[in-house]
């Protein structure tokens, strides 16, 4: 047990130095103190206990059954009549013990240590966006802006030589610079606003074109350019974005690692139902109905109502203009009316298509209705199929979470039987040989496994091979190096083939 927390320790200590390498400009010089920061560490070390639990059980049965090697303890016990497998009871009862500890802490505590990490990090690496300013860098902290300051004063709040790029327009052609001397930026006492102060300063801004397109012309992209002179300017910056919510990108992008299995199972049930209600949306899907294709609006000119009696001219006149009417939308009516040919005064077998049994206007009016009803179909089903790809997507991300919470526990229970056998092969102990097998074999379990999560991402492979592709990749190892350590061979024996070849070349030459 002594190797084992020792090793626990290491691999959680490299493992926090590895995220510190990576993420330490987002959380020095923010004014962060040194208590939020440990706290910080302090949930992202419970993230990565399923990542440090394989490389603890590598270390120490390495460690372990080397420095048993060394002393010739192995090879008393087995003279005993006590077989390798034997030895190794107790390192499987740890790893067994140690797969069951990874699957309830990937189940109960990485979820929770995973909100309270990303809502943390979130608020440091976007707190204090004055701080984050530094000069002569460009920030885009602020969304649709770009802000460089050549120089801050000792105060921290004064600045010197300020460009601010503007491109919160919807247009990202159109140019909006301002240029100021000198300034100061803070924020409100309220942390709702971050606020520059600019003095002696100019803008340019240009304005989009509203001037009407003239017919038969061809208009070419000329703006008007305003060129504003100020002494003192405020711009205000809104804050929203930098104070964290539960519907944070972060949190929203890695939503899966907030599951424990439970949910992501129920999860990926009411995705398997909400994509067979997308595909059933999909099949019965009407294009236009056959009135709407072929329309045949018949006037009756005999059921027109008779000329009444009128009491008066006015009503007289009324009537007419309603007869205009009615005469010129029968008309139209007729006009749009699509004339069917007898279809026993055709010769069906010369005709190619169904359309020779039109003439050639209302042939055309039929093609114009279905190339319009096929445009529609085509747009509604290329809008259920992206719906139905974004739901799939995400259930790919589901599942192959769902999967890996158990193959990265059963690999410890495999990264007994490399690191036992060879601790036994290899007859050295101490923290050299042990270290060296142990991060080669962990870089191979590494590259499976950022190999299974690019392919899951890929949609190269499913989701269920990518997410057990460590243990696939790492099984046939352990079964070759505990065969090896059982039969008390070395790891790579070639004397016998050799000696069989000098044999047979013996042979030959005599």
């Amino acid at each position: 047990m002594g190797p084992y927390l020792a090793a626990f320790f290491v691999a959680e200590f490299v493992l926090l130095m590895q995220f510190l390498w990576k993420q330490i400009d987002s959380i020095l010089g923010k004014g962060i103190s040194m208590f939020n920061i440990l706290e910080l560490l302090s949930y992202l070390s419970v993230t990565l206990i399923p990542m440090a639990i394989p490389l603890t059980i590598l270390i120490s049965s390495v460690l372990v059954f080397g420095n048993m090697a060394e002393r010739y303890e192995l090879s008393s016990i087995k003279s005993a009549g006590v077989s390798l497998w034997r030895i190794m009871r107790a390192g499987m009862a740890i790893a067994v013990m140690t797969c069951l500890f990874s699957i309830i802490a990937s189940n109960y505590l990485v979820p929770k240590s995973n909100l309270e990490f990303l809502s943390r990090f979130d608020s440091i690496k976007k707190a204090k966006p004055s701080m984050t300013i530094e000069q002569g860098i460009f920030n885009k902290d602020f969304k649709g802006f770009a802000i460089r300051v050549s120089e801050k004063l000792e105060d921290g709040k004064g600045i010197k030589d300020v460009l601010i790029y503007d491109h919160s327009d919807p247009d990202k052609s159109l140019i909006n610079v301002i240029r100021a001397k000198s300034g100061e930026m803070f924020v409100t006492d309220d942390g709702a606003h971050f606020i520059m102060n600019l003095h002696q300063g100019i803008q340019y801004k240009e304005l989009k074109n509203n001037s009407p397109k003239i017919k038969g012309q061809v208009r070419k992209k000329k703006y008007p350019f305003m060129r504003v002179h100020f002494d003192k300017m405020s711009k205000v910056f809104d804050m929203d974005a930098f104070n964290f919510s539960g519907s944070s990108s972060s949190l929203q992008r890695k939503k899966f690692d907030l599951l424990n299995s439970f949910q992501l199972y129920h999860a990926i049930d009411s995705m398997d139902k909400l994509m067979a209600l997308r595909l059933d949306e999909n099949l019965n899907l009407d294009v236009v109905s056959k009135n709407s294709i072929l329309k045949n609006q018949n006037v009756d000119e005999d059921e027109a109502p008779k000329k009444p009696k009128y009491t008066s001219d006015e009503s007289f006149k009324q009537s007419i203009r309603a007869k205009k009417r009615q005469k010129n939308s029968t008309k139209k009516a007729r006009s749009n009316e699509i004339k069917y040919k007898q279809l026993e005064n055709l010769d069906l077998e010369k005709m190619d298509s169904f359309l020779e049994t039109f003439d050639l206007t209302d042939a055309m009016k039929v093609l114009i209705t279905s190339y319009s009803g096929a445009i529609g179909m085509r747009d509604k089903i290329r809008s259920v199929r992206s719906k139905v790809n974004l739901v799939k997507k995400d259930r790919r991300m589901y599942m192959f979470t769902l999967n890996q919470k158990y193959s990265v526990a059963l690999i410890c229970l495999i990264f007994l039987f490399i690191g036992a056998p060879l601790g036994s092969i290899v007859k050295k102990g101490g923290y050299g040989y042990p270290l060296l097998f142990a991060i080669l074999f962990y870089m191979i379990f590494m590259i499976s496994f950022i190999a299974g999560v690019k392919l899951n991402r890929s949609e190269s492979a499913s989701p269920i091979f990518a997410a057990w592709l460590p243990c696939i990749v790492l099984t046939p190892i352990a079964v070759f190096l505990t065969i090896k350590a059982m039969n008390d061979s070395r790891l790579f024996d070639f004397s016998g083939s050799l000696i069989k070849l000098k044999s047979k070349l013996y042979k030959s030459n005599a």
